[in-house]
């Protein structure tokens, strides 16, 4: 009964998703095109305007937030000063860098009415939503976004979305209009205090774990493509093998990848399950930054927390399907992204650039062909 009910809510989740993209879509198109009449400069670059304040607009996704701080890192090098426009979703990343000048949350929208046209320079690093465009224009005197869809009809500066190079990459190409060219080597890592510290250790001294080989695996996704999920049963034979290699291992998550690491554990053979610790919902960022730190590997799925282990130097395998790594795998040079559907020909079927998320016909065939000696053998190549 009670997974029926979660069933049930995670599904009026994925229609009140689509709900609002639908709102975004058709009534944003019609604020843009009014907008758009009031659009009439032709600009090449920003560098004789001499701008002195920038927002940076990035209201969802830890993985896509992740990927945007080498650019804004990079501005702040530059002496810009930088606020971010957030919402609940991106905010905890800012909270945890130091070169962030203002966070501003997207639920105090009232306050925000008020700030119209104060900023030099807004970079809309939102994908493909209409509210970020149009909030940009507001807020800023010149707007920064990537072209192609029809929301670029009110941005100063249009930067064309390249598939073919990684997320990173694109963001980076935003600074373009700025006279700034990047392109960098590595993520940006997330600050964690004394007490995130403490608290992992004390969690890890209370199951055993120090001084102990840990290898952290992520099992869930984020609710708009579930079908970028690797199968329970193959999560379940890696861990079996791990253990077998003298690893422990942590499944991570927030309190919503709870059930699905304990469906895992289900399935995970008796013998090893006391060398597999289900730690969803016992950290907050902070702590799991510095957790994904205590791993000599970690395994995910195509998620954000993929990205993040990433950042803070913990060698990354993801595990890739409906979406292609040359545009998220794990940034860095030592992490492995794992792809086998390159001949299927619905593969990439998500585009987050265009806002597409195809739902999956083929029961997530692209992620099936990836097999655990595919994820061991990388694991062996150090």
């Amino acid at each position: 009964m009670i997974k029926r009910i979660k069933k049930v809510l995670k599904c009026e989740n994925m229609n009140i998703i689509s709900i609002l993209r639908s709102i975004d879509r058709y009534i944003g198109n019609l604020i843009i095109l009014f907008l758009s009449i009031f659009k009439t400069r032709i600009h090449k670059n920003l560098v004789n305007v001499n701008p002195k304040s920038i927002l940076i607009i990035r209201l969802w996704t830890l993985g896509e937030s992740l990927l945007t701080l080498p650019m804004i890192k990079r501005l702040k090098e530059e002496g810009y000063n930088i606020s971010i426009l957030v919402t609940k979703r991106s905010k905890g990343v800012f909270e945890n860098i130091d070169f962030v000048d203002e966070i501003i949350d997207l639920k105090n929208f009232w306050k925000i009415l008020k700030n119209f046209k104060k900023y030099d320079v807004v970079i809309d690093t939102e994908p493909y939503l209409n509210i970020s465009a149009i909030l940009g224009w507001f807020l800023g005197k010149y707007v920064i976004g990537f072209d192609g869809l029809f929301r670029s009809k009110i941005y100063d500066f249009k930067i064309k979305y390249n598939d073919k190079i990684h997320a990173v990459y694109n963001f980076c190409n935003l600074l373009k209009p700025l006279g700034i060219e990047y392109k960098p080597k590595r993520l940006v890592p997330l600050k964690y205090n004394k007490k995130d510290i403490d608290k992992v250790e004390n969690l890890l001294k209370k199951y055993n774990l120090n001084n102990k080989k840990l290898i952290g695996i992520h099992c869930g996704t984020a609710e708009t493509a579930p079908w970028r999920s690797w199968k329970k049963e193959k999560f379940a034979k890696l861990i079996e093998k791990l253990v077998e290699n003298g690893f422990y291992i942590i499944l991570t998550g927030s309190k919503n990848d709870y059930g699905i690491n304990e469906e895992i554990l289900s399935l995970i053979d008796k013998k090893y399950k006391n060398k597999v610790l289900n730690f969803a919902g016992k950290t907050n960022l902070g702590e799991f930054a510095y957790l994904l730190k205590k791993f000599e590997i970690f395994i995910s799925n195509d998620t954000g927390p993929m990205h993040l282990s990433a950042a803070m130097g913990t060698k990354t395998i993801g595990l890739f399907g409906p979406n292609l790594p040359e545009r998220f795998a794990p940034f860095g040079e030592k992490n492995i992204a794992i792809y086998k559907a390159k001949d299927l020909d619905c593969s990439p079927c998500i585009n987050v650039h265009k806002g597409e998320f195809k739902k999956c016909k083929l029961n997530g065939k692209c992620m099936d062909m990836i097999e655990v000696k595919d994820v061991l053998d990388e694991i062996r190549r150090g």
